[in-house]
């Protein structure tokens, strides 16, 4: 039977936060305005917590630009196709779980078009059988229902699959409460506590290729 890896999308297979931070900093200094985008991200969440429309008013707003929220985000959905790109080593290790005999899903909180149209920007559809985009599926990460959901299309159990993200309440509680081996993505970040309550990933990894070692037993 084949066996199953699965990939948040944001800041796991592709550079999210990079885009939106070089895609604002573009806009800023096109409208001629003032304001830090890391700032923004740290402030508002929005692009993380909210949806695209929360995402791009918040823009609006924070920088005070002369905008429509609708406008820009037609924008950077046209920009994005440059400004997106996956992690170094991300499409040849998924080719090769490919021909290891796995099958590959993307599981990711988000809203459906947004989420699909940099899936489609990135090209990353062709590497993977499977996409979740929870928006569609009306389940969120950490529900079992959407690794649930990617497993039965899949065609592989999630017992011995693999969670791979950056995100500790969404990606590793998800992957740890369904049976999945885990692997967070750090970013810099330390690992909080587990007497805080926190889940624990199983592994800990600082680049998303070393994701793709550790599937496939590589030193």
């Amino acid at each position: 039977m084949p066996r199953l890896a699965l990939f948040d999308l944001d800041d796991t297979l592709i550079s999210s936060r990079d885009a939106f931070i070089a895609w604002i900093e573009q806009v800023v200094a096109e409208h001629g305005v003032g304001g830090d985008a890391h700032a923004f991200l740290e402030k508002e969440h929005v692009y993380w917590t909210g949806s695209p429309d929360d995402a791009f008013r918040g823009v609006v707003d924070f920088f005070a630009l002369p905008a429509d929220p609708a406008e820009l985000m037609r924008d950077y959905r046209h920009r994005m196709v440059e400004l997106l790109v996956p992690y170094p080593g991300v499409t040849d290790g998924l080719e090769a779980l490919r021909d290891a005999g796995w099958r590959i899903g993307i599981v990711t909180n988000g809203y459906g078009d947004f989420q699909n149209a940099k899936i489609d920007a990135v090209g990353l559809r062709a590497y993977v059988d499977v996409v979740c985009v929870s928006d569609v599926e009306g389940t969120w990460k950490p529900e079992p229902k959407i690794f649930e959901l990617a497993s039965d299309r899949a065609g592989a159990p999630l017992e011995g699959g693999w969670m791979v993200g950056d995100s500790l309440g969404a990606d590793i509680a998800g992957g740890n409460g369904v049976g999945m081996h885990t692997a967070w993505l750090h970013h810099g970040r330390p690992l909080p506590s587990a007497l805080a309550g926190d889940p624990q990933p199983e592994h800990i990894i600082e680049r998303t290729a070393d994701a793709f070692d550790l599937i496939l037993g590589r030193p």
